[in-house]
């Protein structure tokens, strides 16, 4: 009462959905019929044509009095010729080893999605190593990318990113804003590159060596965090923890990070390391089950070159959602300090790539959704990119945009949309300059 009273929106609470709603909405989705068509806007008043395609505890957030949702019939979003040529040449040499590793993958898609079953003990960890080995190119850079706090209820129009001339005008909606980060970030993968056939499918250098990627995430504002930057490096061997380095500028040192810190709250945020692109942490450390699959409304093809936000707390894109089928499986973390009990992520059929997640507590309690916008390459908002290699038509990459997290069970949530984008092709010496550890310290 005292919510509605003050005007603030609330999402659904956490304990109205438990795994066995999640289960029976998967079979509703199954059985549901489209009613509506491509181009359609779906406001408040026939929300109902949409409800079986919004996964379980998003719900209550894309919908609100004055929604326009604009539904899209699915397009081909597939990705490359050269990931498709690599997935011919060695998904049939590829098998799981006993410990659920990787034996004779090379490059490509390593399980063919039609051997996926519901019930099938090793489906849910293909499904894993198939989103972790999505066609990505070099990999994703953006700069800036915000981080940005954003609580239910009140309004954020005096807060100076609002303000900003370049950018505020893409955070619409209601909801107070408590901080904003600003960084830049980059994600490079030396290993099982589908495009580059004539390297042996890696980067050229000892850089490459027993290395998956690195990332390079560098904070510049506000001032207390400015020069703050982390980086990571994935290694090949699927058993080997990631080395992780920061640093700080009140220690003017480079200091190796816990492992651990990656099921931390990432800076005080609702996100951790591990949930960025849906799952970013190591396939190995988990149990997999495979749920089946899910026809949901994504922002996979975003009409907009950044992610614009809307609704009573600001939370929702404003955007274009198309009818996506997902292959979903479900994350069970082996440590008993891991903060979910299980987690479930959609990630699109033909390009594995996310849409959607939702994590449960260790009661078994909805506690965080995300959401993740995505600009596909080939569309004048990808082409159009600064700094995209000159090869870029062809490139077909589902391109990341933003991936925004509500907290259901304390009303509150971080987006992080990411301001140009881009996917290049760097020549190796960038490449080696811009991972080196000793890049951390260039923001003192």
């Amino acid at each position: 009462m005292l919510a509605l009273a003050l005007g603030i929106s609330c999402p659904l609470m956490a304990n109205a959905y438990t795994q066995a709603d999640v289960k029976k909405w998967l079979e509703e989705n199954k059985a549901a019929t489209v009613s509506f068509k491509d181009g359609d806007v779906i406001t408040y008043t026939d929300r109902d044509k949409i409800k079986a395609f919004v996964p379980p505890g998003y719900e209550s957030i894309m919908n609100f009095e004055g929604m326009k949702v604009v539904v899209r019939d699915p397009t081909d979003l597939s990705p490359s010729q050269d990931y498709k040529t690599a997935t011919t040449k060695f998904q049939s040499k590829v098998s799981l080893a006993s410990d659920g590793s990787l034996v004779g993958y090379v490059a490509g898609e390593p399980f063919d999605v039609a051997s996926l079953k519901v019930g099938d003990p090793t489906s849910g960890i293909k499904a894993a190593w198939n989103f972790n080995y999505r066609w990505q190119g070099q990999g994703l850079s953006s700069d800036p990318v915000h981080w940005v706090w954003v609580r239910a209820g009140g309004e954020h129009e005096g807060h100076e990113l609002r303000k900003n001339k370049d950018y505020g005008s893409l955070f619409g909606g209601g909801g107070s804003f408590n901080r904003a980060l600003w960084s830049s970030y980059k994600r490079v993968y030396f290993n099982h590159r589908a495009d580059l056939p004539d390297q042996h499918y890696k980067l050229k250098g000892s850089m490459s060596r027993d290395t998956e990627f690195r990332e390079l995430t560098s904070f510049y504002e506000p001032f207390d965090i400015a020069g703050t930057a982390f980086m990571i490096l994935r290694h090949l061997k699927p058993n080997k923890a990631d080395d992780s380095w920061a640093y700080v500028p009140s220690t003017r040192r480079v200091r190796r990070i816990s492992v651990e810190a990656k099921t931390d709250s990432l800076l005080g945020t609702d996100h951790t390391l591990e949930d960025f692109f849906g799952f970013a942490g190591r396939v190995m450390e988990h149990d997999w089950e495979y749920a089946g699959t899910a026809r949901i409304l994504g922002v996979a093809r975003s009409r907009n070159p950044n992610t614009v936000f809307t609704g009573p707390n600001g939370w929702t894109p404003d955007d274009d959602w198309e009818l996506r089928t997902t292959d979903v499986f479900i994350q069970k973390p082996r440590s008993a300090s891991h903060p979910y009990s299980i987690k479930y992520i959609f990630a699109d059929r033909q390009n594995h790539t996310s849409y959607y997640s939702a994590a449960f507590d260790q009661s078994g309690e909805l506690w965080k959704v995300w959401q993740q916008s995505r600009t596909w390459s080939e569309d004048p908002q990808g082409l159009g990119r600064k700094n995209m290699s000159e090869t870029a038509s062809g490139l077909n990459i589902n391109m990341f945009q933003s991936i925004n997290v509500v907290d259901v069970q304390n009303n509150r949530g971080t987006l992080v949309p990411t301001q140009n984008a881009f996917y290049p092709k760097d020549k190796l010496s960038k490449i080696k300059r811009g991972m080196d550890v000793n890049k951390l310290t260039e923001g003192k």
